[in-house]
């Protein structure tokens, strides 16, 4: 029998109430973990904005957190915005303040993906109050205050840039010609568009509508090609140059031997009136994304004058089979 004066009793009593202590942690944190893992499933389902005591529950820790912000990258990304931005804001609010930046950038990028431009510049001033020369911020508050035509505000940003020494001369060619072209500054476009080759589909884009007799004696071949959507579905083409009866041709305006380099044009020659047209496709040429329509900025990688026109040849089926009956 052992005494209870005996040491080894003691040791006993002390292993005893340790192990007793370890199996009453590991339990309360077991417990722990799965109300943590229900309360998140919980704000899961809802992903409606997080009251204090859901913030307390479920951003308890550092673990949680980063799971919510992939969460939230997941939704953005599949174009969940709502759903995004509910995470965004609550993480916003349980992160130090070095984090707080990161996560601001992202509300911001998703404020503009959803179409919030007032809310996404908040969010970028905001950056930029403590780091005023962070370089994304500043590039998206310029795609910002481009989209709210803010272009005071976009030549500030601008000059900020070049003090970094960063290139922004299509930026700041961009920006001069919209505001020529807000005060109808003929002469001012003029200049610009001879003095920026960048300005050139832009230029020619509004001097066809104000001007078109001057377009046509700015215009050469070449001009007519790079532009081809343009001149294509213009009424009443003169015939200036060769580039011009060719499209005249494809259209069966005229007829001519003359061979065009666009291949499209030329296959359109052959073809029975009205059976086929040409539509065109964009090519951002520093992206490789493909848009069915015109924009001086790619809305993807958010680069100016990068688009490069395709002709591709489409069926036009019904009004052919109506001709033809």
């Amino acid at each position: 029998m052992i005494s209870y004066s005996n040491p080894l009793f003691s040791i006993i009593i002390f292993l005893s109430i340790v192990a007793i202590t370890i199996m009453i942690t590991n339990f309360l944190g077991s417990l722990k973990e799965k109300n943590r893992i229900k309360h998140l499933k919980e704000f899961i389902d809802k992903f409606e904005f997080l009251n204090d005591k859901d913030i307390k529950n479920v951003l308890k820790d550092q673990i949680s957190i980063n799971a919510l912000f992939l969460l939230a990258m997941a939704f953005e990304k599949e174009g969940n915005y709502e759903k995004s931005l509910n995470i965004y804001l609550a993480i916003l609010e349980n992160v130090t303040k070095n984090e707080k930046f990161d996560v601001l950038q992202k509300v911001a990028k998703v404020y503009f993906k959803a179409g919030f431009l007032h809310k996404a510049r908040v969010a970028l001033l905001e950056i930029l109050r403590s780091k005023p020369r962070n370089k994304e911020a500043l590039k998206l508050l310029l795609i910002v205050d481009d989209k709210l035509k803010n272009y005071d505000e976009m030549e500030n940003i601008v000059e900020i840039f070049e003090e970094l020494e960063i290139d922004v001369e299509k930026e700041k060619c961009y920006i001069l010609f919209k505001k020529a072209l807000f005060e109808m500054d003929k002469d001012k476009l003029k200049k610009l568009y001879n003095k920026y080759p960048y300005l050139k589909r832009s230029y020619i884009s509004y001097l066809i509508s104000a001007n078109p007799k001057e377009v046509f004696e700015e215009i050469n071949e070449n001009d007519v090609y790079e532009m081809l959507d343009i001149f294509y579905n213009y009424e009443s083409l003169p015939v200036k140059n060769n580039a011009l009866i060719q499209i005249k041709a494809s259209k069966k305006e005229l007829e001519t031997t003359i061979k065009s380099p666009i291949f499209e044009l030329e296959v359109l020659k052959y073809l029975p009136k009205d059976l086929a047209n040409l539509e065109f496709e964009y090519i951002c040429q520093n992206c490789k994304h493909v848009y069915p329509i015109y924009d001086e900025r790619c809305p993807n990688c958010k680069e100016l004058f990068t688009f490069k026109v395709e002709p591709i040849i489409s069926k036009n089926s019904i009004k052919y089979r109506e001709n033809y009956n």
